[in-house]
């Protein structure tokens, strides 16, 4: 749950500051009457922006003699911890899917009380599941995470920075004796896949990849390969992995001990196109919403006639008001802040009449609404909490596009938790006092409002997985490999699975609520990985265990062993018919 200010300070009237870096092109001001606006520079897309955030240098706290340049030794204070969780919270068991076997490391392990063992507490990302039970004032133990992520938690929870130990992504580190390699893991800024690399006696290794929350992808496959296939006795940088890791999992690859596996969305339901899809038919839709007063209308009215035709799926007035929005007391604390900050008039900024706006978590989500800004030449508004955290980000590109007055910006980041007709309802109240702003048209990005190809969740039976035929096996033999056979995944389980490529288009955009003034879309953009996406990534590695990290019913955990045992008894048929050997397949599933 978001904190809120008790005392929020006053709305700043002047323009923000603009970066003093001199490299930086120069800007002119929005101009809201050609839709002109050198916000963004002509090149600039959103992944110019993003793809700097990691590129900041890390200085090595200590270095090696060797050939690696950032180890991280035992600190002394590491075995003498205090407890970890608040007083007031009794601890909970920890699970075995938080510990690393053959380390005294732990994964997202924070709420489980006095962990005397661990020597390190790593964390995959900046979301409140994973870092839960953190707090400034009981724990003494050593952070070991991505840079943006120790950013995070040093200025939002308050740890002691001597504490904290940030690791450079895309290149292999030596903490305690391990060897560990921090992926990008395409969820959120700062989430990261963590490769452990734990000598064991003699000349021999135990490989463990801990995906966190990740969107599963060949890239992540290849850059496993290319670390695990690296000798020990090398540094991994990042020149490697983006020059030479492309088709390196074609390679043989080494026997992978365990894989610690985000299954969030690990049922056939759950199908999503690729986030650079969704965004960019979202911005291009908002563009037209913009430029053309009867896009909308039209848009709505489409897809009225879309679920008239389809009179069997649930009519989208059945989801319009979610469970979220009869929490009232939660919209109208939320509010408070807003109606004392904004109270005051400000002169208008111009003849804009729709306000965009896009559900966010604590982080994630950035893509989405930086490439609605660059449509709209645009700057974008969020409360001074969510951008103090984007300030952890030290991205200059993403900053300037930020803005403290909310009536500059035609885009808005909220809080998920109001992304529904009351919340919008609310929202527009208290902005169209002091603006032009009449309606609003708001995005949910989530991939929990969505299954199949893009239509509102329903409650259905769970799936059996399906066999393949020894002739279908053949086929995809001969037709690429392994690669055939992760795409044959789909329709093992009758799946119709658009991140395999098809494209997503606007048509696609059904509103889940609608009314004179304000408009909902939920937006399959996930930043978890599809059913098909994992299938392919599981299948595409040659692992002893795979160990779910999402916990669910005992039905769904039973449902997600059904399926990793699947995927690998085909795999086996598979390599069976290729003269290969496939190991054994363990499957591990502890209860949160």
């Amino acid at each position: 749950s978001r904190k809120r200010s008790q005392t929020p300070s006053q709305p700043n009237s002047t323009p923000p500051q603009k970066p003093t870096d001199t490299t930086a092109v120069k800007r002119e001001p929005i101009n809201c009457e050609n839709g002109q606006s050198a916000v963004f520079g002509t090149s600039s897309t959103v992944e110019d922006i993003f793809a700097q955030i990691e590129q900041t240098l890390l200085t090595p706290e200590t270095t090696g003699d060797s050939a690696y340049q950032y180890v991280y030794p035992l600190p002394p204070s590491a075995s003498d911890q205090g407890p970890v969780c608040p007083a007031c919270l009794p601890p909970k068991p920890l699970p075995e899917c938080k510990t690393m076997p053959g380390t005294t490391f732990t994964v997202d392990a924070f709420k489980y009380g006095n962990l005397g063992f661990c020597t390190a507490y790593f964390l995959t990302h900046f979301h409140s599941d994973h870092y839960g039970g953190l707090t400034k004032t009981r724990f003494s133990g050593h952070i070991y995470c991505s840079r943006i992520t120790a950013n995070c938690v040093t200025r939002k929870i308050g740890i002691n920075s001597k504490q904290v130990h940030p690791l450079p992504m895309n290149t292999r580190c030596i903490v305690q004796g391990v060897y560990v390699t921090l992926l990008d893991a395409e969820h959120c800024p700062g989430a990261a896949i963590i490769l452990f690399e734990v000598p064991t006696d003699g000349s021999g290794v135990m490989r463990i990849v801990h995906t966190g929350d990740f969107r599963a992808s060949r890239r992540h496959v290849d850059q496993i390969a290319c670390v695990f296939t690296t000798p020990l006795s090398l540094p991994v940088l990042p020149e490697m992995l983006e020059a030479k890791c492309h088709g390196a999992a074609d390679n043989v690859l080494p026997l992978i001990d365990y894989i610690y596996l985000d299954t969030t969305y690990l049922d056939p339901t759950f199908s999503f196109p690729c986030q650079h899809q969704v965004v960019s038919t979202v911005g291009e839709a908002c563009h037209r919403i913009q430029s053309c007063p009867g896009f909308l209308p039209g848009l709505i009215t489409q897809a009225k006639g879309s679920q008239r035709r389809h009179s069997h799926n649930p009519p989208s007035s059945s989801l319009s008001t979610p469970q979220l929005a009869k929490k009232s007391v939660q919209i109208t604390q939320w509010f408070k802040p807003l109606k004392q900050l904004f109270s005051a008039p400000t002169a208008s900024k111009g003849k804009r009449r729709v306000l965009f706006v896009v559900g966010t978590y604590t982080i994630g989500k950035e893509r989405l609404f930086v490439e609605i800004a660059r449509r709209l030449h645009s700057k974008i508004y969020m409360s001074p909490e969510k951008r103090r955290l984007l300030d952890c980000l030290e991205s200059p590109g993403l900053t300037e596009l930020l803005t403290d007055d909310m009536y500059e910006a035609q885009v808005h980041a909220v809080s998920m938790n109001v992304v529904n007709m009351r919340g919008m309802t609310e929202y527009l109240q208290v902005v169209r006092r002091s603006s032009t702003f009449t309606s609003i048209v708001a995005f949910s990005p989530t991939g929990w409002s969505h299954a199949g190809p893009y239509i509102p969740a329903i409650k259905a039976p769970l799936v059996k997985p399906h066999g393949i035929s020894a002739a279908e096996l053949d086929a995809l033999y001969a037709s690429g490999g392994i690669a055939g056979l992760a795409e044959a995944l789909a329709v093992s389980a009758r799946l119709n699975d658009d991140s395999s490529g098809r494209s997503f288009e606007i048509n696609r955009l059904k509103p889940r609520g609608a009314s004179n003034s304000i408009t909902i879309f939920p937006v399959p953009y996930s930043e978890h990985s599809s059913f098909a996406e994992l299938a392919r990534f599981v299948c595409s590695l040659n692992c002893k265990h795979v160990v779910p990290t999402v916990f669910s019913t005992a039905e769904k955990n039973q449902q997600a062993s059904g399926w990793l045992q699947h995927w690998h008894g085909l795999k086996q048929q598979f390599e069976n018919r290729a003269g290969k050997a496939c190991p054994a397949l363990g499957i591990k599933v502890s209860h949160n």
